[in-house]
């Protein structure tokens, strides 16, 4: 068996990106807590806020994005070694990546004297203002001028928007006007090209904004954010797109929660994400890793301002965004030929064992199957990542074909819960866009898609839970898939 971490021996890299947790007026750490249960504890005044900033940016890092509780920053390992008196190491952890593989992936932790246990948290004992300093921790995309139209393959796949639109039940509500006008969704990934099918089918979509420095808020490298963000239109064609692009040149997601709080600052309707970690399950510890309850607590407050937050439930993995309460954790169900219905084997789905009676996941969007949930046409950036790898024979680990579009023309096979967690802020989209509904809240939002869900009763999800869908609500697929119409009508009913 291998083991779950190793020791590199090589330097940081020469950009660290991270977070500051400025001191509560609670008194207790935002690492420290254990009750997660609301964030409002854990906010700063202003004036504590302040002095955080300054104290950071004294000692050599950048401020990138802010929230009531603290800040994300960037800068040189050095930086945070001045602000921590730490050091700032690497090291390797096993977990589960992309496309159903496990490798070990660099984290950063910071170490020495008067530095906590917790890896990735670093400690700033000369500054009273400053609770904590967090590294942020590598994170992995849940899936994962070319024609406006896609192309056409043997293998059995959906299509956007038609497919998707219909089985989740949206058709009737577009044709009642039900399109989600008017609403914002903004969502966090590593980035958006502006493929012709977006314009062809007239969606509404803002400018890009980057979050890592220099890069370029027209290019998605890896195709990701480009191909997910198409399952928002299928659903809510009316709504407006806002994208924050956090992945680095090289595609990978190095300023995820700094694009969170970003996004949380742009006051969208819905934020959706495709991505998370990965920890041991069960785990060992009954409450989340220290470092994780900072993100946790922002999380909490994205819901407290009154957000609808989706995260992907993972694709075998057990992370712990999805389990945050209030947050919709959007699952898997596979319709196959036929219109057969069943839970996807590529998706994640457990009784959180952090959050007593929380369920992975809330409710279900449309997912592939192992090997490599080869199941949606998307589009994405010619020659990027995804459009290279779907084209191509695996690597052996997950023996299975092409997919049948060739490696630049901007399409591309694949889905995942990355998929499902945009179709879900879709679906959330058309409920808070109905004319003559009151504001909803968060919790009639989720009530209505979770109460109207269709039941999955067959199959069973990712072989690491291997937990069975049955009648009613289960730990492979929550609630079922969902339907839109039906939750439209029962917020039109109730609300």
């Amino acid at each position: 068996m291998l083991p779950k971490t190793t020791q590199n021996g090589q330097p940081p890299p020469d950009l660290v990106f991270g977070y500051v947790s400025a001191r509560s007026e609670g008194g207790t750490p935002m690492t420290e807590a254990t009750d997660l249960t609301s964030a409002v504890p854990y906010r700063a005044s202003e004036d504590t806020r302040a002095r955080a900033r300054e104290r950071a940016e004294a000692a050599g890092l950048t401020v990138s994005a802010e929230s009531r509780l603290g800040f994300t920053v960037y800068g040189s390992p050095a930086a945070y070694e001045q602000l921590t008196g730490g050091r700032v190491t690497s090291y390797e952890a096993l977990q589960h990546v992309s496309i159903g593989r496990r490798r070990y992936v660099t984290h950063l932790d910071l170490v020495g004297r008067g530095q906590p246990e917790a890896r990735g948290v670093g400690a700033a004992p000369d500054a009273d203002d400053i609770e904590a300093v967090v590294l942020e921790q590598p994170r992995s995309c849940y899936h994962l001028a070319p024609s406006p139209q896609p192309p056409n393959v043997s293998k059995y796949h959906l299509r956007l928007p038609g497919d998707v639109s219909m089985l989740l039940g949206a058709t009737s509500a577009h044709a009642q006007g039900a399109v989600g006008a008017g609403v914002d969704v903004a969502m966090v990934d590593t980035g958006h090209y502006a493929h012709p099918f977006f314009t062809l089918q007239g969606y509404d979509i803002d400018p890009v904004v980057t979050v890592v420095p220099g890069t370029n808020p027209a290019k998605d490298p890896v195709g990701h954010g480009t191909g997910e963000s198409a399952n928002i239109f299928a659903v809510a064609p009316g709504a407006k797109l806002k994208f924050f692009r956090a992945a680095d040149d090289n595609g990978n997601l190095t300023s995820a929660v700094a694009g969170f709080l970003k996004a949380k600052a742009a006051h969208p309707k819905v934020l959706t994400n495709s991505w998370g970690g990965d920890f041991d399950f069960p785990p060992a510890d009954p409450h989340p890793p220290a470092a994780s309850r900072v993100w946790i607590l922002e999380i909490k407050d994205a819901v407290e301002k009154g957000i609808v937050v989706v995260f992907s439930a993972g694709n075998g993995h057990f992370s712990v965004e999805p389990q945050v309460p209030g947050v919709i954790a959007a699952g898997g169900v596979f319709v196959g030929p036929g219109l057969t219905v069943e839970a996807s084997d590529y998706a994640t789905g457990y009784a959180s064992p952090w959050f007593p009676g929380e369920i992975v996941p809330t409710v279900c969007g449309l997912v592939g199957m192992l090997p490599r949930a080869q199941y949606l046409m998307l589009p994405v950036q010619p020659g990027c990542q995804l459009d290279v790898e779907e084209s191509q024979a695996s690597d052996g680990q997950m023996p299975d074909t092409p997919d049948g579009t060739t490696f630049d023309d901007g399409w591309g096979l694949f889905s995942g819960t990355s998929a499902a967690a945009p179709q879900i802020a879709g679906a959330a989209a058309v409920l808070l866009g109905e004319n003559g509904l009151p504001n909803l809240t968060v919790q009639q939002v989720t009530e209505a898609l979770v109460k109207t869900a269709t039941d999955v009763t067959a199959g069973h999800n990712h072989p690491r839970f291997n937990n069975p869908a049955g009648p009613g609500p289960d730990e492979a697929t929550g609630p079922g898939l969902a339907n839109v119409s039906a939750a439209l009508a029962f917020a039109k009913a109730h609300f």
